[in-house]
């Protein structure tokens, strides 16, 4: 597990700025966003997740990875699930699709960490995004579960929204492009934000 060199500082700068932050925060003494460094299961993981609860998506992972060496998924393993078998974990049609679109991706390019680690972020970027099946908060959660990036703000999540409105009774009734300018108050730590708001309403820590 790799931990992000940034995450003491950052908690330190967003308790400075930030009052409800600094409660959160000290909230979860012991709890720290990590990479896995595996990033075919990071996206994966965000495309069982997409437009559905958490529980939902979890119970569809435990499925999935259960099919996969060790519940480890592999691109070529996924590629030789039949889609009847894909479908029995309870993943839909368009997303068994596009689970086998960007396993095709690590396939023919033969995928490894070091060729994201030697791309720069819009690279990346623009090469996932070019992959059917991956839209902007596909690509969110790589950036914060896979690249560590310290000011990733995925303003299409739900359960971000949700969190923001719960602690932030201002912020209520705000529209994502309002959301936005309020989250710059985080900047340039919005993903240790995101991960503390997370972490409020759910039960265990957000892991892709």
């Amino acid at each position: 597990m790799t931990k992000p060199s940034y995450w003491e500082k950052g908690c330190d700068y967003l308790s400075s700025k930030d009052k409800v932050m600094e409660k959160i925060i000290k909230t979860y003494p012991r709890e720290i966003l990590t990479s896995q460094g595996m990033p075919f299961k990071v996206l994966c993981n965000a495309i069982i997740g997409q437009q559905i609860s958490v529980a939902a998506a979890d119970s569809i992972k435990k499925r999935f990875f259960a099919l996969m060496p060790e519940n480890n998924p592999q691109a070529k393993k996924v590629l030789e699930q039949s889609e009847e078998s894909l479908k029995a974990t309870g993943l839909s049609r368009q997303k068994i699709q596009y689970l086998k679109n960007i396993a095709e991706y690590f396939l023919v390019n033969k995928i490894t960490n070091k060729y994201f680690e030697e791309k720069d972020k819009d690279e990346i970027y623009c090469e996932l995004i070019a992959i059917k099946g991956i839209g902007k908060w596909t690509l969110e959660m790589f950036q914060i579960f896979y690249m560590l990036d310290p000011d990733v703000f995925p303003i299409g999540d739900i359960g971000l929204i949700k969190a923001i409105y719960k602690h932030y009774p201002r912020a209520q009734n705000k529209s994502k492009d309002e959301l936005i300018k309020y989250s710059k108050k985080w900047q340039p730590y919005r993903t240790i934000a995101t991960w503390y708001l997370w972490r409020t309403v759910d039960p265990e820590p957000v892991q892709y």
